[in-house]
């Protein structure tokens, strides 16, 4: 998703909810949507799995295409360690891009 261009500089507490993705969508400005893939840490405490939910079914139902992925035992940086999660993480990166890539030389 892009979005226009912020002034946040000196007045960073109004720009939390100027800027804030999720409240974009719900004040529905009109911005780009591009596909996303949300690859999620069931154990992160940082981004909690409920906030990223929130945000995929919201870009959803704005028209936007979203890959939610919620990995089990894994943390918030899960994919800087070696191990079976990160391997299939990285596999559905790159499937991620090649399937965007091809739709959009289709597209052009």
């Amino acid at each position: 998703m892009l979005f226009p261009q912020r002034r946040i500089a000196g007045r960073p507490w109004e720009a939390i909810h100027e800027a804030n993705p999720q409240e974009i969508l719900e004040r529905r400005e009109p911005v780009t949507m591009v596909p996303l893939l949300i690859m999620q840490g069931a154990l992160d405490y940082n981004v909690l799995p409920a906030a990223q939910e929130k945000f995929a079914a919201t870009y959803k139902a704005a028209g936007g295409q979203v890959d939610f992925h919620v990995f089990a035992d894994s943390v918030h940086e899960w994919v800087a360690e070696p191990g079976p999660q990160t391997d299939r993480a990285r596999e559905m990166v790159k499937a991620f891009i090649a399937r965007n890539l091809k739709a959009g030389s289709r597209a052009a």
